[in-house]
């Protein structure tokens, strides 16, 4: 039995395939090329658009659409009033709750505390969970924007430790408080801790 009439027509079969796949790469690329030169072309500056332009959508929170190598975020509108804390303030119109005049205020609008030392005295008292008047705190030294003292917890006569603190905005905050070692060069880099402040009880 011949079998070169076999192989030939497989020859055949397999050139045809060969010119069929040719023929179609020839007729999809040029479309393909066009649809991306297209694609490129259109403006897009943001998630909208980018949506608008046809790009797939990632459904990630907030969604994400990309376009070429660019990533455009969906902007979620915040609604005001809708992110009130545990006292009923309301975060997006600038509203937090003070607890010495127990309510919501501004405190550009309105000072929450009588003085440093008070403030301070909160803070420490809700950092470590104390009543408020369990907590004692004496400025030794201070500058407009930095201060440095004592503070005691329980009785009076009970020990106690130094703190520092530095205010950020309208807000003071504690940075450091204890009787262990201090990082002057941080406390000197991070929060512009002055010489005067620091020395001699801090730093050396």
């Amino acid at each position: 039995m011949s079998i070169k009439p076999t192989i030939k027509n497989l020859l055949i079969v397999i050139l045809l395939a060969i010119l069929v796949v040719l023929v179609i790469f020839f007729l999809i690329t040029p479309q393909i090329r066009k649809y991306s030169e297209k694609n490129n072309q259109v403006s897009v500056t943001n998630f909208e658009e980018c949506v608008e332009a046809g790009n797939p959508v990632m459904e990630s929170y907030p969604r994400q659409c990309q376009h070429g190598e660019q990533i455009f975020s969906e902007e979620i509108e915040q609604t005001v009033g809708a992110d009130k804390d545990e006292h009923g303030c309301i975060g997006s119109a600038g509203y937090s709750w003070c607890e010495p005049k127990e309510k919501c205020l501004r405190i550009w609008e309105e000072k929450c505390y009588t003085n440093t030392e008070q403030e301070i005295q909160y803070f420490l008292a809700s950092k470590y969970n104390k009543p408020i008047d369990e907590v004692t705190v004496a400025i030794t030294k201070q500058t407009e924007n930095h201060a440095a003292g004592n503070v005691k917890f329980g009785q009076a006569s009970s020990a106690g430790g130094m703190f520092l603190a530095v205010r950020s905005g309208n807000i003071w905050e504690v940075v450091y408080d204890g009787n262990g070692s201090v990082d002057c060069e941080r406390l000197k880099a991070e929060y512009n801790f002055p010489d005067e402040i620091l020395k001699p009880n801090f730093c050396d």
